[in-house]
């Protein structure tokens, strides 16, 4: 009953899910087939590469944003009408002050350019506080010093050991370096650039020996949002810095990476829809007899047309489908995959970096990229075969039978 009912209704359909699984040309419906399967495996890497890089992306944001100030007012007072200003913001969520300076960890032997951050031992530093691996910011009230655990053990440093800052003053006569000595107290992990790059004393400690002008004092603003950096303004006037200045190459570099990456394995996927195009020329070209019957029985062109166009299209939407599903099935367990890969090859894929696990993040509007260029590429490439059936001459066809 139902395909009396749909070859009454579509016979279009009918006939074109008919030549899709009952096929005589072996070698067309192994063309077809072919086309079916590096659609999918095209749809699947594409999808996991997309996904995977954006949670590379995502996670080198979020470490490196929760650290670094989102805004700096470089003013050194901030009176309590302002503050409560820059708090009433939208999306403002914490105002601290802090100091950020520039000096030279300096070691027997060993020495390292540090940017320092002074911040209230005893009520600051909330941004780094869940990322201590040892110690507490409360230590360095005084001449406590905290630098990240990476950073420690490249120096060869132990808690409790004392350490030299070199601060280049401005004076008069030109820059003086100023040396101070501070006892490591404790660590913290990041898992970004900071572990290797900051240090963090109390901001007290730098008023009391009088090298502000080492650096700069301020105010860290951090906001809900840090990506709406854009369309935040500061109700204080004052000078400011944003993440986006010292990052925002950085993070726009990371964009173009991926875009060129989307674009070069979208040539997968166009390599299937080529091949999807000598499947269905072999298919018109396999059929001719049967165009040449409908077409004597009174089947306008467009019958014929949607026939083979039908064919092509349940191919491509069928790929396009399992493709998304075992590309976001294999994303959502990038981490488990990459672990069977690396047992199997005995080798560790991100050993040297600052990640344990591959992070992944599948984005809807990705999904709907990937779809829509899929099924344009597949759709472009089934046209052209698919007007040929519609301009054969069932005369000599006929003929010959």
């Amino acid at each position: 009953m139902p395909n009396r009912l749909l070859i009454k209704r579509l016979p279009s359909v009918w006939i074109a899910l008919r030549y899709l699984f009952r096929r005589d040309n072996v070698y067309a419906a192994l063309i077809n087939w072919v086309s079916l399967v590096g659609l999918v495996l095209g749809v699947t890497i594409l999808t996991v590469v997309t996904s995977v890089m954006n949670g590379f992306d995502q996670e080198v944001k979020g470490r490196l944003l929760g650290v670094v100030p989102h805004v700096f007012i470089e003013k050194s007072v901030l009176t309590e009408e302002d503050s409560e200003a820059v708090l009433a913001t939208p999306g403002v969520i914490g105002v601290e002050r802090l100091y950020q300076g520039e000096a030279m960890l300096s070691l027997p032997g060993a020495t390292q350019a540090v940017k320092v951050y002074g911040i209230d031992a005893k009520d600051g530093g909330s941004f780094i506080a869940d990322s201590m691996v040892s110690g507490s910011l409360p230590m360095i009230q005084g001449a406590g010093i905290a630098l990240g655990e990476p950073l420690v053990r490249l120096m060869g440093l132990a808690l409790g050991d004392p350490t030299i800052l070199v601060f280049p003053t401005s004076t008069g006569s030109g820059i003086v370096p100023v040396v101070q000595r501070f006892q490591l107290v404790a660590t913290f992990a990041v898992g970004a650039d900071p572990d290797y790059q900051l240090a963090i004393i109390d901001i007290a400690r730098i008023e009391e020996l009088g090298i502000t002008n080492a650096g700069t004092l301020g105010w860290r603003v951090t906001l809900a949002d840090p990506l709406s950096i854009g369309s935040w303004s500061s109700p204080v006037d004052a000078p400011l810095s944003t993440w986006a200045e010292q990052f925002g190459e950085l993070f726009r570099a990371i964009e173009i990476e991926k875009g060129i990456m989307f674009a070069l394995l979208a040539l997968v996927v166009g390599l299937a829809a080529f091949n999807m195009v000598s499947g269905q020329a072999l298919l018109v070209n396999d059929k001719r007899g049967d165009i040449a019957i409908l077409s004597t029985m009174g089947a306008r062109r467009a019958v014929i047309v949607s026939i083979f166009l039908v064919q092509g299209l349940v191919i491509s939407l069928v790929g396009i489908a399992l493709g998304l599903i075992l590309g976001v099935t294999i994303a959502s367990h990038a981490d488990v995959v990459v672990k069977v890969l690396e047992s199997a090859t005995g080798s560790n894929m991100i050993e040297g970096t600052y990640f344990s696990s591959v992070p992944s993040e599948t984005k809807g509007k990705d999904l709907v990229a990937i779809a829509l260029l899929s099924f344009g590429l597949c759709t472009a490439a089934i046209v052209r075969p698919t007007l040929l059936a519609a301009r054969a001459n069932p005369a000599p066809e006929l003929h010959s039978r």
